[in-house]
């Protein structure tokens, strides 16, 4: 009787002892202000600190940190983005939520040999959500304007929307209802579409500057001058650069890259709640925007796809507009008119359908130049860009405060046709 009351007492004294803490990952390289949160307490992140399940990884602007999991993966957090670890062990698939910001993970080929029709790893935001069946991608979802992107360098993943009032038991059976992403595309859910975008090719040029960008490093821009350093040498077109020899060995290995095609597909199409961008099209990956290609792209049949003589990208992979052009932090791309920047309407449509650059119209409305693309955020004023639901608008005055609400779920709206 007396030992059966001394084990009672050890069993109750360690049932009020708080539960070890589960390590998951530790900081392997930090550059600039970062912490984790977990229970309000909040600590500095330095190169060995452990990260525990549950916790929330914050990073400050121009700011990053690279994470290495318990499965060897690993995980690089960008500049301004918060990600919670909510699900993670060796043994069954983990569950990321990128609150906000992006990502670029590199799963562990060892993560990968668990049940192959299954997802290894989950990666979610309130918009959507990825089942990881690759090893290399960038995920990235934008708090202002509600997007969330996918781009896939190697392996395979599958995307799709997310209601986030679902279980995290249920993330399996909505990504199998998604879109396949194959290396080299991307897709891209939001609030005004009914379904992610049908995978298409990113422009080889951003492509491969993205790849390279593991740790979202920001090219430098000279003091003075807001022209940032572009990745296609003088006296070259972007066109020329995708056809080198370099860019065909890094596109041989993409998956599809040498099946039969319909050029008619690499257009882009809209059929129904299917919309798929033109292949070849740039992404401004923070914000979601898709910058449409018009009529007057040229088709490299080197590559496969289409190429914008208007647009550049930069060594880092961000978008790098024409002259008398601004894309703001938000992805709004102004145009300046008369000393006044007006909003450009993007549309996603068919190549055929969407007139050059200078032709497409823009919002009336006008704002004051600020003095960078950061500094245009608070002088907007409303210029965000209307909707665009298979080629209606829905109308501004049915959006009131827009820029600064979206809705979580999609919603019913009157619309007009253009």
């Amino acid at each position: 009787m007396k030992t059966v009351k001394t084990f009672a007492f050890i069993l109750l004294l360690f049932s009020g002892m708080p539960v070890l803490a589960k390590n998951v990952a530790i900081v392997k390289m930090v550059r600039g202000s970062a912490h984790a949160l977990l229970n309000e307490s909040k600590v500095e992140l330095k190169v060995g600190t452990w990260i525990e399940e549950g916790a929330t990884v914050k990073t400050s602007p121009k700011s990053f940190v690279r994470l290495s999991f318990v499965d060897k993966s690993t995980m690089n957090v960008g500049p301004s983005s918060q990600m919670k670890i909510e699900k993670f062990s060796k043994n069954e698939a983990g569950v990321i939520n990128v609150l906000s910001g992006k990502i670029r993970s590199q799963v562990s080929k060892d993560y990968l040999n668990m049940d192959k029709d299954k997802s290894k790893l989950f990666v979610k935001s309130k918009s959507a959500v990825m089942g990881i069946r690759g090893t290399d991608f960038i995920f990235s979802t934008s708090h202002e304007t509600g997007a969330t992107t996918a781009v896939l360098f190697e392996g395979s993943v599958v995307f799709n929307k997310f209601d986030p009032s679902k279980s995290i038991d249920d993330l399996e059976a909505i990504v199998d209802r998604g879109h396949r992403i194959n290396p080299g595309q991307f897709s891209v859910a939001n609030a005004m579409l009914a379904k992610p975008t049908v995978p298409a090719k990113l422009a080889s040029t951003q492509f491969r500057a993205l790849k390279k960008n593991t740790e979202f490093v920001d090219v430098a821009v000279k003091e003075g001058s807001k022209t940032k350093r572009n990745l296609v040498p003088p006296g070259l077109s972007g066109r020329a650069v995708a056809s080198t020899e370099e860019g065909l060995r890094e596109l041989s290995d993409i998956k599809g890259n040498k099946k039969e095609f319909n050029i008619d597909d690499t257009k882009g199409y809209v059929r129904g709640n299917e919309v798929k961008p033109v292949d070849g099209s740039l992404v401004h990956i923070d914000s979601g925007t898709i910058i449409p290609l018009g009529k007057d792209s040229k088709f490299d049949p080197n590559t496969r796809e289409w190429v914008s003589p208007s647009f550049d990208v930069d060594a880092d992979g961000e978008i790098v507009p024409p002259q008398g052009y601004m894309l703001n932090d938000d992805g709004t791309l102004l145009k300046m008119e008369k000393d006044q920047f007006k909003e450009v309407i993007l549309e996603v449509r068919p190549l055929d359908e969407v007139p050059g650059l200078e032709e497409i119209p823009v919002n009336e409305s006008s704002v004051k130049k600020g003095p960078s693309p950061a500094g245009l955020n608070d002088l907007v004023n409303g210029l965000k860009r209307p909707p665009i639901i298979d080629g209606y608008t829905i109308p501004r005055e049915n959006l009131p405060d827009y820029r600064n609400t979206l809705p979580k779920t999609p919603t019913r709206f009157e619309v007009i046709k253009r």
